[in-house]
């Protein structure tokens, strides 16, 4: 029996290995590559459909055995060039089978397939074993250049869904126990100098956050690493994942804030303004300011900044209001979306409500944009009627 369910284990990951080449499928321009690639689609979504009859049947799999399928499995969780509805679906099925996994088979999952994938890279920031900052970068002064050369762990594009999949499934203590096994590849993808890399990194760190005892972030040093990352996040522009990269990078900073911090404490007040200031006001707003989509990203993420930050905000209304309002007057070189404005508006409430001793000074410019916006939308956009009143 165990021999039949080695094989078997071997046979999914076999046939279930998620091709390298799906790293770069938006890239691909040969056709005859695009048809092989798609072609294993359709086999990788047929295989886990019998694999499902087969996975029932097996009685008695070692932590290992099951460990090794999890793995295989895991990989089609999620999104990705190589995951179909129909194979997603049915790698759900079969996991949601295992019920909450055991943090042994977490621990033999990230141990035996995924660490030894980025331990060929190590993070030069951290320490591989413990999951702790390391009081120097290791390699010295090009050790951030080093860990960034052969990158082999990008060969293998389904290990963001398994990460998070296993993220998922752990607690409180799980996490503590496996610290030094989530760390380092999430702060690989999230330090990477590929915007997309760094996006799935923030997805990562924002699974993290939502198991991870505040205590563990502060007491290992990973708080301060990754408020550093995040606000490298906001300066990656120009790329097309730019926009997701803001909507998604806000907020887990601001949880981040929220939880290393306490409530009203000069810290958080400075950390705050830091992601207002620094981030929104003085980088995207300089340096994207034609580039609409992501202007509206970060205007999109201006009421969780404002709600986190409360009566604080007044300190940027020079900056804010001028910004938010430009969208809402009608002008010949004002190409605002409708959407655009929308955000614009729900920024402005959010304002209000929250510098409402201060706001006096400007009802005069809020309120005459308010009606120029109004007479525009109703005037020139019947799809939006409904929505503007």
């Amino acid at each position: 029996m165990p021999e039949q369910a080695a094989t078997f284990a071997q046979k999914a990951a076999e046939e279930l290995r998620v091709l390298p080449e799906f790293a770069k499928y938006e890239d691909q321009s040969e056709a005859e590559v695009i048809v092989r690639l798609e072609h294993w689609k359709q086999r990788a979504s047929e295989t886990l459909a019998a694999f499902r009859e087969d996975w029932r049947s097996q009685e008695a799999l070692s932590a290992q055995t099951k460990a090794q399928v999890i793995y295989s499995v895991a990989a089609f969780d999620g999104d990705g060039a190589w995951v179909l509805d129909s194979s997603r679906a049915t790698a759900q099925d079969v996991l949601s089978s295992l019920g909450t996994p055991e943090t042994d088979i977490l621990e033999r999952i990230l141990r035996d397939f995924v660490k030894p994938i980025f331990i060929l890279n190590p993070h030069p920031h951290i320490n591989v074993d413990t999951g702790r900052t390391l009081p120097r970068s290791a390699g010295g002064a090009l050790g951030d250049l080093d860990y960034l050369e052969g990158q082999a762990w990008k060969t293998h594009p389904e290990l963001f869904n398994v990460l998070r999949w296993c993220l998922r499934q752990a607690d409180g203590q799980a996490i503590e126990r496996l610290w030094h096994l989530f760390v380092p590849p999430t702060m690989t993808y999230l330090d990477d100098y590929q915007a997309e890399y760094k996006l799935q990194g923030v997805r990562l760190v924002s699974q993290l956050l939502e198991v991870t005892p505040a205590d563990l972030l502060r007491r290992t040093g990973i708080d301060v690493l990754l408020l550093t990352s995040l606000k490298i996040c906001m300066t990656f522009l120009h790329n097309r994942e730019t926009p997701d990269l803001i909507r998604a990078t806000v907020p887990v900073y601001i949880r981040l804030t929220t939880a290393t911090t306490k409530e009203g404490s000069v810290q958080r007040f400075d950390q705050l303004c830091s992601l207002l200031s620094d981030s929104i006001i003085g980088n995207v707003w300089i340096y994207a300011s034609r580039e609409p989509e992501t202007i509206q990203a970060s205007i999109d993420v201006i009421p969780d900044i404002i709600e986190a930050l409360g009566v604080g905000t007044v300190r940027y209304l020079k900056a804010l209001v001028p910004q938010l309002v430009f969208p809402l007057v009608p002008a010949p070189d004002n190409d605002a979306s409708n959407a655009q404005k929308f955000s614009s508006l729900r920024a402005l409430r959010c304002i209000v409500q929250a510098c409402a001793p201060r706001i006096h000074g400007w009802r005069g410019m809020i309120l005459g944009a308010l009606l120029k916006c109004w007479v525009s939308v109703l005037e020139n956009d019947t799809d939006d009627k409904g929505r503007c009143r």
